[in-house]
């Protein structure tokens, strides 16, 4: 197998050529374009202890009927593969590196068909998307999809403690984009709050928002970081503030009450803070938190008026109606 130089530049133009035929979901690109930022600063994903695992005898004769077997036996092969689930895992990255395309294309394909069994193949399969072989690149970015983007999150974590600043900002920045399916990263971004880098910090603050309710454990960490000596910080702490505060307000019908209460005790605090005309706050700051404690303020009224109607079971336009109007009910 012919051994290609890896570089950023390589490696993206790959992933441009793949998208450009549409070869891959939405989902693949979102999952790429994450990896994209990490790949070449992590070692995280420049080696992998799953490919030096030792391989059992009958997953190594499944990986040789890849290439030794007719079509109907190599498919045959991928299915057994695949049914072995997280065993096969090392045999199959360790067939991505195989010095048939052919034997590297199916690997990736068994990957694909594993979920986020694969997930310890990331970057294995991330330098295949520099494969020499066309068919290899396609398969494996086709993995990404399926892997899912949970699956990505303990390399992100893991990250965050990298000594390295750039690799801490990188993974941070990558949890970002995930959103609300990055909840499982909340105790480790409230400690990357703490971060000695200020662009790290104000980064975490912005994946807490994005979070949203799933990040009401940050509330005490981000109240806290309102008084970050950095000004950029405090602003994304408070913009963090505004988006939790807006999602427990679209999400208000799951949240229980002692969680609104808790949030709203928050905001509160929060908006104290704001007021500091000392702290040099923006306008549109102030206003992220205001707007929705506000909100919330009158969610809690209505749930402590709703003992004469039930104001759940009214249509969503008439229980909009009255919370904007703070209407008695």
């Amino acid at each position: 197998m012919e051994t290609i130089e890896s570089s950023p530049s390589n490696f993206a133009n790959n992933i441009q050529s793949v998208l450009r035929n549409g070869l891959v979901s939405a989902q693949a690109f979102f999952c790429l374009h994450i990896i994209t930022g990490l790949l070449f600063s992590s070692t995280l994903f420049t080696t992998s202890a799953w490919g030096q695992s030792p391989i059992p005898v009958h997953l190594k004769l499944h990986i040789e009927q890849l290439h030794q077997g007719n079509p109907q036996q190599r498919q045959q092969a991928v299915e057994s593969l695949v049914k072995a689930g997280k065993p096969a895992v090392p045999a199959l990255i360790a067939a991505l590196q195989h010095q048939k395309a052919e034997v590297r294309a199916h690997a990736a394909k068994a990957l694909s068909q594993m979920g986020s069994d694969a997930a310890p193949a990331i970057p294995a399969l991330s330098r295949a998307l520099e494969d020499e072989d066309k068919s290899v690149r396609v398969e494996a970015a086709q993995a990404f999809s399926t892997i899912g983007k949970q699956a990505i999150i303990p390399y992100l974590v893991a990250n965050l403690r990298s000594q390295n600043p750039s690799v801490r900002y990188s993974s941070v920045h990558a949890l970002t984009r995930l959103g609300k399916y990055a909840q499982s990263a909340v105790p480790t971004l409230i400690k990357t709050l703490q971060d000695k880098e200020a662009w790290v910090r104000l980064t975490a603050a912005s994946a807490l928002g994005g979070i949203g309710v799933n990040a009401l454990s940050s509330l005490p960490a981000l109240q806290a970081s309102l008084l970050d000596q950095d000004i950029s910080v405090r602003h994304n702490v408070a913009y963090a503030f505004g988006a939790i505060g807006v999602s427990v307000q679209e999400q208000s019908s799951q949240v229980s009450t002692s969680d609104l209460d808790n949030v709203i005790a928050h905001l509160e605090k929060a908006h104290k803070v704001v007021a500091n005309p000392n702290l040099k706050w923006r306008q549109q700051a102030i206003a992220s938190i205001l707007t929705p404690l506000e909100a919330l303020k009158k969610e809690k009224l209505l749930r402590t008026k709703s003992n004469q109607v039930n104001v759940y079971t009214l249509p969503p336009s008439l229980r909009s109606w009255l919370l904007q109007r703070g209407r008695n009910v």
